[in-house]
């Protein structure tokens, strides 16, 4: 869900930039963050409360740098897309909700910088883009964006990005169950 702009006395720039958030500027601007700061953002389109693991635990100060990279990142991804609604399926994980959902020992999730797309997601971005024509083309497009991070797909379909600050690539898609 974007976030609504701020009110007309805010400063032009921090409202231009809101609405550029795939821009280096964008991320750059200090009256930006302290604008999403002060109203609950990460990035304009994503919240904390969207990002917090599913049994309710927000992400740990310690960690919301990384969240926060990960977020300008998907910024980008979804504007390569063409500006598709995107949602978290897979946010950030406690150790314990990481060992209750199966993931992987030292997921990323647990380090706040992955996301996870479930397939229908990824085939209602394909659908409703004209940039997309297929989940091949959404793979460019994470591969480009998360060049210096992760990009795969689970045996469930779900599409995986991280941005873990090394390149790690895991692509074949499968059917979703």
């Amino acid at each position: 869900m974007p976030c609504p702009l701020p009110a007309k006395g805010t400063k032009p720039t921090v409202r231009r930039l809101l609405q550029r958030p795939w821009t280096a500027a964008a991320r750059a601007h200090p009256g930006v963050r302290n604008w999403l700061d002060a109203h609950g953002y990460i990035t304009p389109h994503f919240t904390w409360a969207s990002y917090a693991c599913q049994d309710g635990t927000e992400v740990p100060r310690a960690l919301m740098a990384n969240a926060i990279r990960l977020h300008w990142d998907l910024e980008r991804f979804r504007h390569r897309m063409g500006d598709v609604p995107m949602t978290v399926d897979g946010p950030y994980r406690t150790v314990a909700r990481n060992r209750a959902v199966g993931g992987a020992e030292g997921s990323r999730h647990t380090h706040a910088d992955a996301a996870d797309f479930f397939v229908t997601q990824v085939d209602a971005w394909v659908a409703a883009s004209p940039k997309l024509s297929s989940r091949a083309d959404v793979i460019a497009a994470a591969d480009a964006v998360f060049s210096s991070g992760g990009v795969g797909n689970e045996t469930s379909g779900t599409l995986h990005v991280d941005s873990r600050g090394y390149r790690s690539r895991f692509t074949t898609w499968v059917r979703a169950k």
